[in-house]
């Protein structure tokens, strides 16, 4: 198995992780795969964790084409007409209300569609008066989107991608890179339960965005959306504290399929180094030449470390493009 193929579907499955862990804080995942046995294995393993939970977590199917008011909820027909009086029916984002929707084609998904579920999104409800029905209903839940675009095709909407905390793309993945898919369903209960405890400091805070800022990240939902996947590996890791690998996780998930450019490479020392002659040689010895050596090559900065680590998960297909200074294609995001 390719290493990076191996540590790509590690990835997955930590993604999978995280977004039992919080589905509406997290907003959701966007799975940039076709249709096939890889990502199938991916929604398989995903569904068997959620049903295994103490409290189980539904992940329900939103037909492409879904008229409003089966989205949204209206008029019950039929229990109206029964009752003699209206009868509001609960739409499908009610009823997903802590769970988890999973969007197929979402790169074909309609703009009025898409509209209607980033409001209820943002909202954390339904608010919906018609047809003498008033309703007002909490739908509070994360997104799978899977955008099985080919070739030109435009990717899901901006505003949707926006909103989702994690970008995997599995496309160059064959069965034999997904050969196993294994989530530990009691890990995923306790952090749930810890996950409001978690803290987080300034100095992570601010690698974060740095490493944001230093890849031409403009959205401000991007950093706010690794801080929280970054506590929710904290919590995964059973710690109340946030710590440097939860930041790597966070960059790598979150904001590197971001990148709009590439960092600009630091500047170069302009100062001459000391004449070798003048010195005395080294006493092999002398154990405060170790100390000094260790003084002159300090632990490099956090922010440093954190941007390493997300400009090297950067997808290949991305990063070529970065490299060659073009801007990604990006769908023109839907109106709430």
């Amino acid at each position: 198995m390719n290493d990076a193929h191996a540590t790509r579907w590690l990835d997955a499955q930590h993604a999978a992780a995280l977004i039992a862990v919080d589905p509406a804080g997290l907003g959701g995942i966007a799975l940039r795969a076709g249709a096939g046995p890889v990502r199938d294995r991916w929604l398989h393993g995903l569904q068997q964790a959620l049903r295994a939970l103490t409290h189980p977590i539904t992940l329900r199917r939103v037909p492409l084409h879904i008229t409003d008011g089966r989205l949204l909820g209206g008029l019950d027909l039929a229990a109206t007409l029964r009752a003699g009086r209206p009868i509001a029916e609960r739409g499908l984002l009610a009823d997903c209300d802590g769970g988890l929707l999973l969007l197929p084609m979402a790169e074909r998904l309609p703009a009025e569609t898409a509209g209607r579920l980033l409001a209820v999104m943002d909202a954390g409800e339904v608010r919906l008066e018609r047809d003498g029905v008033a309703l007002l209903m909490a739908a509070r839940f994360g997104v799978v989107a899977c955008d099985e675009r080919e070739g030109d095709d435009l990717p899901p909407p901006a505003g949707l991608l926006d909103r989702l905390a994690i970008h995997l793309d599995v496309n160059a993945l064959g069965l034999r890179d997904a050969e196993s898919f294994s989530l530990d369903a009691v890990a995923i209960d306790a952090a749930r339960g810890l996950i409001g405890r978690v803290v987080i400091d300034d100095a992570h805070v601010q690698a974060l965005c740095a490493t944001a800022a230093a890849l031409g990240i403009d959205s401000l939902r991007a950093p706010l959306l690794a801080l929280r996947v970054a506590r929710a590996s904290a919590a995964l890791a059973g710690r109340d504290a946030v710590d440097d690998d939860d930041l790597a996780v966070a960059g790598r998930l979150v904001l590197a399929a971001r990148a709009t450019c590439l960092p600009a490479p630091p500047d170069e020392e302009t100062a001459e180094p000391d004449d070798p002659d003048d010195a005395p040689p080294p006493d092999p010895d002398d154990p405060s030449n170790n100390e000094q050596d260790d003084a002159a090559q300090p632990d490099r900065p956090l922010d440093e470390r954190v941007l390493e680590a997300t400009q090297a998960a950067i997808p290949p297909g991305l990063l070529a493009l970065l490299q060659a200074g073009l801007t990604p294609r990006r769908r023109a995001g839907a109106a709430g």
